[in-house]
């Protein structure tokens, strides 16, 4: 890629990031100065956090079988090389999803290799990657380059098998060949079923994964490995053929598995019209070239249903070569640049909407409700010293009348307080309901008895059966956290504008937990599940890839949903009052202190000017609080536009503004 784009784009959110980090600690270390951190709210912080030390922009590259995906991986990203630093010469293709990033823990360049083998076992790549004594590591040599691009050649290795052997790996169904005569002897399978490459490229080394994904029609192909790892990523790069257009199986991918991407995202999802360069023909004019990759372009864009600006023709092949010899008309003629431009600008762009979108966004959600908090403290400060302030030359009758007025007004909180514990208990029970249909053990156990049930079921009718039971139950208990959460946000609203609308809270409304998100990934997947369910490939395939294939495509989809609005659930309940209940705290602290103020005085009247004294300190501490609190909101939404301009400063807030 244009590096000093993309790297300049990268640096200016290290940056921003950098910033955000700064900034939720400085908020963390006041909310704990000034004892209003909790459990809960130390957890949410640090979760924060955790998310923005660990966040990796990734592009996956997702193609069928010869499209050039590879080699335009090299063109983009690592032409300084100058050779192909991954296999895609002719008739060599990935043969198993490999991730490219820099290992920062290790420190080290390597490849790590999972035997083809792991396919016998039930365990997802997830779970695999905790346990290094499965995977074959090979350290790549800098000083060598010979030596790193023989080690990056195991990716694309194969090796032969007995027909046998490969019927066991699920590499070999003779249903899918019915036109041999009769079985091979052996059978060419890939040695590895997953690649991990930890390389020191700047790129990598500042956050980039890239995720070069096999075609599903590439030989033992697991679908359900590549497709498990597109939501991840922040772009996908879907790379058709110039030469051959959207074929069947293009299509077949794009409609399955690649369009449910693009429904999801705004943007982050780019269509490849690679090997332009089978369009150049010395016969013709550029003008008539440029037409025929147009009409090209328009009648892809046409077939796949999306916008003409989404498609960018290129050819990675001249792209590479031009960079590698420096020819600035053969890279003009590979429309590489064109891609890269956009890619640079677009995803990293997309990368730090999501950031805003979810981290700073829950941190505002924090701070708003700690001002509330502060600007409650703040009036009742100011309250006590208007009330204290006039009753300077008043008569004792009137003392006694406002103590009377003071304890009134107390048993009245106290009651809406006992009404808060009453309506907290309703709540609790809700949130035991919504917790029982987003019950990860009661879900495990539906998902082992569909399993069972299926092992035990040889037909195709009753498999197909059985997968329809258990997303008819999810769907249910989807449900059921659809009414549940919809009254417990009723509940919340009414407590909380109870106590705006008779004590003069300021406690800002918190953020409603919303369903509807997962409720629509999980339809989405319905959807998947049923078009599996009914494909006839389905009904062709041997029974045990079947079930593995439903099980790890799907059902560990569907087991993620459920796992993330869990946990989003959990920390919504948890969180819904905290602002509210400090605030009730503080309020009855305040009434107390006032009587007991105004009882002190009713004895002796030297105490008011002092007291008068104390509560302007209080102010003044009290209003600076407010302030920080408010530049540490501005700070976290100040916009920061990552094209190298100067970033602006955010709006910081004078001390002397004290107001709500």
């Amino acid at each position: 890629m244009e590096r000093s784009r993309l790297e300049q784009k990268l640096k200016a959110y290290e940056h921003w990031k950098a910033d955000i980090i700064r900034t939720v600690k400085l908020y963390f270390s006041w909310l704990s100065k000034h004892r209003l951190a909790t459990a809960e709210s130390e957890k949410r912080i640090r979760e924060c956090l955790a998310s923005l030390y660990s966040d990796r922009l990734t592009i996956a590259f997702v193609a069928e079988f010869s499209r050039g995906k590879t080699e335009l991986i090299n063109a983009i990203f690592f032409s300084d090389f100058g050779r192909r630093l991954l296999p895609s010469t002719a008739g060599r293709t990935t043969m198993c999803p490999t991730e490219l990033f820099y290992d920062q823990k290790a420190d080290q360049a390597y490849v790590r290799l999972l035997p083809i083998e792991t396919r016998l076992q039930d365990t997802g790549i997830r779970e695999l990657k905790k346990k290094p004594a499965l995977w074959v590591t090979y350290p790549l040599d800098l000083e060598s380059v010979d030596q790193v691009e023989d080690c990056l050649q195991e990716v694309i290795k194969t090796r032969k098998v007995t027909l046998a052997e490969a019927v066991r790996l699920g590499m070999y169904d003779p249903q899918q060949h019915p036109n041999q005569s009769r079985p091979p002897d052996f059978v060419e399978i890939p040695k590895w079923r997953h690649a991990m490459i930890s390389f020191p490229h700047p790129l990598l080394k500042q956050g980039l994964t890239i995720l070069d994904t096999p075609g599903l029609n590439a030989l033992g192909s697991e679908p359900e490995l590549t497709l498990k790892m597109l939501p991840s990523a922040q772009a996908v790069l879907f790379v058709l053929g110039a030469d051959a257009g959207v074929t069947r199986s293009d299509l077949e991918m794009w409609q399955n598995h690649i369009k449910g991407f693009h429904r999801s995202r705004q943007r982050g999802l780019m269509v490849v019209l690679n090997k332009i360069d089978t369009l150049w023909d010395e016969l013709q004019d550029q003008e008539s070239i440029d037409d025929a990759i147009n009409r090209q372009r328009n009648h892809t864009a046409q077939i796949l249903g999306v916008s003409r600006n989404a498609i960018f023709p290129v050819s990675a092949h001249k792209g590479l070569l031009a960079k590698i010899k420096q020819d600035s008309q053969l890279m003009e003629q590979s429309r590489l640049l064109e891609l890269e431009h956009y890619l640079s600008n677009d995803i990293m762009d997309s990368r730090q909407e999501i950031i805003k979108d979810t981290v700073t966004a829950e941190i505002s959600q924090m701070v708003e409700n700690t001002r509330g908090i502060v600007v409650t403290k703040l009036n009742g400060i100011q309250s006590q010293l208007d009330e204290l302030r006039q009753l300077s030359g008043k008569s004792q009758d009137m003392i006694e009348h406002m103590m009377i007025k003071t304890r009134n007004e107390q048993a009245e909180y106290m009651r809406n307080v006992n009404s808060f514990q009453a309506s907290r208990k309703i709540l609790k029970d809700q949130a035991t309901t919504l917790r029982e249909a987003l019950d990860l053990k009661k879900l495990e156990r539906s998902i082992n008895a569909t399993h069972n049930a299926m092992a035990d079921n040889w037909t195709t009718l009753g498999l197909q059966s059985s997968m329809r039971s258990l997303f008819d139950d999810m769907r249910g208990n989807m449900q059921i956290v659809v009414d549940q959460s919809e009254q417990a946000r009723k509940l919340i609203r009414s407590i909380y504008r109870r106590f705006q609308n008779e004590h003069g809270f300021s406690v800002v409304q918190p953020k409603m937990f919303s369903i509807m998100r997962y409720r629509v990934e999980l339809e989405m997947l319905y959807q998947e599940a049923e078009i599996f369910r009914k494909s006839p490939v389905t009904a062709m395939t041997e029974k045990h890839f079947v079930v593995k294939r439903f099980f790890v495509a799907m059902v560990s989809r569907a087991r993620d949903i459920f796992f993330q609005a869990r946990q989003e659930v959990d920390t919504w309940l948890s969180t819904a009052l905290e602002p509210l209940t400090f605030q009730i705290r503080e309020h009855k602290e305040m009434m107390e202190r006032r009587l007991f103020d105004l009882q002190k005085i009713s004895r002796s009247r030297d105490t008011l000017e002092s007291r008068v004294n104390e509560l302007e300190n209080q102010h003044n501490a009290v209003a600076k609080q407010l302030t920080i609190l408010r530049n540490i909101h501005n700070t976290l939404n100040a916009n920061y536009p990552l094209d190298g301009t100067e970033r602006p400063k955010p709006k910081l807030v004078s001390e002397r503004k004290t107001g709500s």
